[in-house]
């Protein structure tokens, strides 16, 4: 079965700053793997019509499903609509179904040139609808274009996953060792070339209070069945260490 793919683009100056913590492609990256979509590249990148034009097209091309966050809401800073039609050499419009959605929202008198923006989107955009202030995303292609606040992006992006194509859930199991990534590396190395078709991470931990550390060991496969075997030999050589360990 062919892997569905996806990269995501993370776009605002706050996020490369470091004013704003990036948290929605995490939420992302998390459902997409349950869903069996492979996340290949997540890229932060500025408020700039070129640089979102060149990623969309870029990302758009290379995999299946791409997600952008952030740029599409009332203030003049947000160009991703802009940048999207573009990048698509597409018109550049105002959407009447959103204009009907927020006209409807707002107290009378309230739905303002600034908010009015909001509805302006590359031409034959299918809106992404927003159960929380009920301004829409859209897609265009295989591009979903996202709101960058958390809460509103999240329940937006569940909707999302029920409306397209999935694969098979990626298997990751975790195996917790007292051993130091010193002591393992080369017995690791072993096991990962005799099982070609999972990847075998090592991941060490130290307690500076406790003066306790060890490796989390993380096995993962989107090709296998079962990661048991992988897993029964992790152990095994563990103990042939004197190490101890645990499936977490």
């Amino acid at each position: 079965m062919k892997l569905i793919t996806a990269g995501i683009l993370v776009i605002g100056d706050e996020i490369l700053s470091g004013r704003t913590y990036d948290t929605n492609s995490n939420f992302i990256a998390k459902n997409l793997i349950k869903n069996g979509i492979k996340l290949e590249e997540i890229k932060i990148i500025q408020d700039k019509l070129t640089i979102i034009e060149k990623s969309v097209l870029n990302f758009s091309n290379k995999y299946n499903y791409v997600f952008t966050t952030g740029g599409i809401g009332p203030t003049h800073d947000d160009i991703t609509s802009e940048s999207v039609a573009s990048a698509f050499k597409k018109k550049l419009e105002v959407n009447n179904e959103a204009y009907k959605i927020l006209e409807k929202y707002y107290p009378k008198g309230q739905f303002n040139k600034s908010r009015q923006k909001m509805t302006i989107m590359p031409e034959g955009a299918e809106l992404i609808y927003n159960p929380v202030t009920v301004a829409p995303g859209f897609k265009i292609k295989n591009v979903f274009v996202l709101p960058g606040v958390p809460k509103i992006m999240e329940k937006m992006f569940l909707e999302i996953l029920n409306n397209i194509q999935k694969g098979k859930p990626k298997l990751i199991t975790t195996i917790n060792t007292d051993l130091y990534e010193s002591k393992i590396a080369s017995f690791l190395n072993d096991i990962q070339k005799k099982y070609k078709d999972c990847s075998i991470g090592s991941y060490p931990y130290f307690n500076f209070v406790s003066k306790i550390g060890g490796v989390n060991i993380v096995i993962s496969s989107w090709n296998m069945n079962s990661l048991k075997p992988v897993e029964k030999d992790i152990i095994e050589m563990i103990q042939l260490n004197s190490g101890k360990s645990l499936v977490v």
